[in-house]
């Protein structure tokens, strides 16, 4: 299970990079309103929430129970991914996925039960991994749409 995650992890950033090729430079820094993040601004939260992911993929393996909550609209500001240069976040974003596509790939079978609090829940680390793919491919369908 853990290999077929961690392969479709590693297609969709591949897919994903080709994809945002295609995208006006223009068009990854401009807001739909004030409080909308650009485009810019979601790769920004998706590099985000891979640097906080990572912690507990590996984390919850090992028996680690620290609840990592971060508060995402802080951390798109604190980084201010708005003004940074988009190789970089691209770059940035890239490898960190990179990288959990190859924890996953070593995660065993019988982790995959383990929980790990997040904020006021308590989920499975199978959940975690199936919903990082999901909360990736609802932010990267923000980015495709114009």
């Amino acid at each position: 299970m853990t290999e077929s995650l961690a392969t479709e992890l590693s297609q969709i950033i591949q897919d994903s990079l080709k994809q945002f090729d295609t995208i006006p430079e223009e068009y990854w820094t401009k807001k739909p309103s004030p409080e909308k993040w650009s485009k810019k601004e979601i790769l920004g939260h998706l590099t985000d929430s891979a640097l906080n992911n990572i912690q507990r993929f590996v984390r919850v393996q090992h028996g680690d129970q620290t609840n990592l909550y971060y508060e995402q609209d802080f951390w798109v500001k604190a980084n201010d991914y708005q003004h940074q240069d988009l190789a970089s976040i691209k770059t940035l974003w890239q490898s960190l996925n990179l990288q959990i596509a190859r924890v996953w790939k070593k995660t065993w079978d019988a982790d995959l039960q383990k929980t790990i609090p997040v904020k006021d829940e308590t989920p499975t680390l199978q959940f975690l991994m199936e919903d990082y793919i999901v909360h990736m491919n609802h932010h990267l369908r923000q980015i495709y749409a114009e």
